[in-house]
């Protein structure tokens, strides 16, 4: 786990930062992506079922939530909204390494007992599978 959120740091690092406010908590905060993999083929749109690998870690580089084969129909709110933004535009095999912003996720309730601590930012890393 810790190479993981180290690696998350360095491609921080890599990528001079985020071009994000100092408060992470506004409103406007977009998601930022620290690095991706281009795929194959064409780009997922809203609408589109798409299936997805995703690992989500905290700033303290614990894990705390991750699935492989998710599958929800991109663009209508059925997951969290970073990840809805991070998909768009993936191509099937590609990958993105995100930082979301806490109203990009629960924001200040958090989720699953704490799990997610509330107004966290989360490193999410994600692979498209498929699109269909």
């Amino acid at each position: 786990m810790r190479a993981f959120a180290a690696m998350l740091l360095t491609a921080l690092a890599l990528t001079g930062g985020c071009d994000e406010p100092a408060d992470p908590t506004v409103k406007d905060t977009p998601i930022s992506v620290l690095r991706e993999v281009e795929g194959v083929g064409r780009p997922a749109m809203k609408g589109d079922l798409v299936t997805i690998n995703y690992r989500m870690v905290t700033e303290e580089g614990q894990e705390v939530l991750q699935e492989n084969g998710y599958r929800f129909i991109l663009g209508t709110g059925s997951v969290i909204e970073g990840i809805d933004d991070a998909v768009k535009g993936m191509r099937v095999s590609g990958e993105r390494f995100i930082l979301c912003p806490p109203h990009r996720h629960w924001g200040r309730d958090g989720y699953g007992d704490e799990k997610v601590p509330a107004n966290s930012m989360l490193t999410i890393h994600i692979q498209l599978e498929a699109i269909d």
